[in-house]
């Protein structure tokens, strides 16, 4: 294991110097993409492979001028609350809408705040325990309506913050109308099948516990068949290599149906697919998850 680190950081360094201008996201997928020869790890696992080898801890690394005042308060007053969210709407979901805020701004050298980013996307769900629908609309009212972020924030920038709240879950019909909106929406969409599966079984717990398994499992083959389909895309306004690769390997998955019901099973740890959702404990470590 010393000498893989030693090798990766190595190839880090080097990558990193002389593509100055890629993105973390970028640098990883290049390793990945000259080393996926040697390794057999999927590129989930050897990105966590090359972050460690180099000490990288992606929320330090992507929130590192976020002013600390503001991040204390969120992290103390704002990320308890999700505590109250289904599991898949919790706390671990949060802090990957976080870091794919942070890399999409990075990869398309947008520029933006990172004090509104991390703030947008920190707040994007807060409350959706209260009605799933709406739950964009009673984010935003929550946010607004919090006096405290006016020592961060201006009255202008308050409400570029609310407006892209209320705007993560746009349709094709209604995009977002700042380019906040559109980033907090992108990082939104699940890049990971794993995450996919986990957060899908959650959402069932909450929502259909008395389902057998089985016909669950024939549910979500519908319903994510349909989401990511190939002649109806989900909105995607930052459309990087991280989501390309996500959607095929996704929509050739969903071509084999027992393939996807055994992967499904396996990542939720379920036991037999007689058993109601309702009987089956999940991915209890995914919802216990306090860092990227």
């Amino acid at each position: 294991m010393k000498t893989t680190n030693i090798k990766l950081k190595t190839k880090f360094e080097e990558i990193k110097r002389n593509n100055p201008q890629m993105s973390l996201d970028e640098l990883l997928y290049a390793i990945f993409e000259e080393e996926k020869g040697t390794y057999k790890e999927s590129f989930d696992v050897f990105r966590n492979m090359i972050l460690e080898a180099n000490g990288i801890n992606e929320l330090e690394y992507y929130t590192k001028n976020v002013s600390q005042d503001l991040k204390e308060y969120i992290m103390n007053h704002i990320f308890p609350e999700y505590e109250k969210n289904d599991g898949g709407h919790n706390l671990a979901h949060i802090l990957e809408v976080i870091r794919r805020s942070f890399a999409l701004n990075d990869t398309f050298k947008l520029n933006l705040d990172d004090n509104i980013i991390f703030t947008i996307a920190s707040c994007h769900d807060w409350g959706k325990y209260e009605n799933h629908e709406t739950h964009n609309l009673i984010a935003a009212r929550n946010f607004i309506n919090d006096e405290n972020f006016k020592k961060f924030f201006s009255d202008e920038e308050r409400t570029v913050i609310k407006e892209a709240i209320e705007d993560h879950r746009s349709s094709k019909e209604d995009e977002p109308r700042s380019v906040y909106g559109k980033l907090i929406s992108s990082a939104d969409r699940n890049t990971r099948i794993e995450i996919v599966f986990i957060r899908s079984f959650f959402v069932g717990k909450e929502r259909q516990p008395d389902t057998l398994i089985e016909d669950y499992l024939d549910f979500t083959i519908k319903r994510l068949s349909k989401k990511y389909d190939e002649e109806n895309p989900e909105n995607m306004f930052f459309e990087d290599k991280t989501y390309k690769v996500f959607i095929q390997d996704m929509r050739n998955l969903l071509k084999n149906e027992e393939a996807f019901k055994d992967r499904y099973c396996k990542v939720n740890h379920i036991t037999s697919r007689k058993h109601r959702v309702c009987d089956e404990p999940g991915d209890i470590a995914y919802t216990r998850r306090r860092t990227i």
